[in-house]
């Protein structure tokens, strides 16, 4: 009787220990694996996975001073290359309306990230990148020269719970296709995104700055929301504001799926 009772005791431990050890182990693969909340204006830190493609495609409408700046739209696609390495083409379609009105092909960009760490209980996601934009605008403004960009940059992730938390850190030049000076811009981006109603809609905060040689500064917030129609598609809407030109009224929308 008492080996039997010992037996049951020692029994219920070891269940107890391994039903701790699972839920650990368990929790650190859900929290390290969970998708990240994709934010709207700045850079998204996660690459896709091999075999995910995501295609985004961005109306964005400011007006300043009777000058109006709209894509129309800015075709993303997003895709996974290797295991944590994933990749991304930009093209946007600018329309420009001051004196006179202007349609073409604005800057063609391209970029590679690679996850370098997993989120964990107490660490980050850690991304690396690099992007290279090219000189292909099809009609040229006086102020916005022509030029070469290349741009690498660090991005983090961490969820609190529901709330997910990612930014990226870039440092950015600009090389003038008439061989002037080169141009250097430090951007810092940070959002904070909070699902609601099920998972259905996502509440987002953006703060997104800039500062460059040429002495010209940018501060923009941005409030917005996301609503996924399905798993795999997904509508969003922001409104940016520039602390540093409140004249500016600006507008994005998003749709995007996944195929």
């Amino acid at each position: 009787m008492y080996l039997l009772l010992q037996g049951s005791i020692l029994f219920s431990q070891e269940q107890k220990i391994n039903t701790i050890d699972n839920r650990t182990i368990d929790s650190t693969e859900n929290e390290s694996n969970k998708e990240s909340i994709e934010p709207i204006l700045i850079e998204e830190t996660l690459p896709n996975e091999v075999g995910e493609w995501d295609l985004r495609f961005t109306f964005d409408y400011s007006i300043n001073k009777k000058v109006i700046i709209t894509t129309l739209p800015q075709v993303q696609l997003f895709f996974g290359i290797f295991k944590n390495i994933g990749g991304e083409i930009s093209l946007p379609f600018i329309y420009r309306k001051d004196e006179i009105a202007n349609y073409g092909l604005g800057a063609i960009s391209t970029s590679i990230k690679w996850q370098v760490l997993k989120q964990g209980h107490t660490l980050p996601a850690i991304v690396l990148g690099f992007e290279v934009g090219f000189p292909t605008n099809s009609f040229g403004v006086e102020s916005e020269e022509q030029a070469f960009i290349y741009s690498p940059y660090v991005a983090f992730l961490k969820d609190f719970g529901k709330l997910c938390m990612q930014g990226n850190l870039a440092l950015e030049t600009k090389i003038p296709v008439s061989g002037g000076e080169r141009n250097r811009e430090t951007e810092l981006n940070i959002a904070l995104a909070y699902p609601c109603f099920d998972s259905k809609v996502d509440v987002i905060a953006e703060l997104s700055s800039s500062f460059s040689t040429d002495e010209k500064s940018v501060l923009l917030v941005s409030p917005g929301l996301r609503y996924y129609l399905n798993d795999k598609h997904a509508l969003a809407l922001a409104v940016p504001v520039n602390l540093d030109n409140s004249s500016v009224l600006r507008v994005i929308f998003q749709y995007q799926f996944q195929f």
